[in-house]
């Protein structure tokens, strides 16, 4: 039996729309480099067969530019296609996606006062 990720980027090749390409990759993101990978990084646009990924520092950041040809050729077998031939890093954006409030050291938690 066919993977559900596998199917959907054949369908989604053919609609030829940036949108739904993109909105494929960040979907399939964790199947295709993996949950350890996933959770410390995400795709942030997908503009041509250029990928702009964000991740959680630059720690992270410095890891991936040494995989950028491993990443392009997983995507692109999960694709399919050549879909990907570039790989740029953008900052990551602080809130619900950009750094994990673990290590984000201006996350400031919402706390509410008891009444008393």
């Amino acid at each position: 039996m066919e993977r559900a990720g596998e199917f959907l980027g054949h369908v989604v090749r053919r609609l030829k729309q940036p949108d739904a390409t993109f909105a494929w990759l960040a979907s399939a993101w964790p199947s295709v480099v993996g949950q350890a990978l996933a959770s410390h990084t995400r795709p942030v646009r997908c503009d041509g067969d250029c990928l702009e990924l964000e991740g959680d520092g630059k720690a992270w950041q410095r890891q991936l530019e040494t995989m950028r040809r491993e990443l392009c050729s997983r995507i692109n077998q999960a694709w399919g296609g050549s879909l990907i031939r570039e790989i740029r890093f953008v900052a990551a954006r602080p809130g619900p996606h950009g750094v994990r409030h673990e290590i984000d050291n201006e996350y400031r938690p919402f706390i509410r006062r008891r009444r008393g």
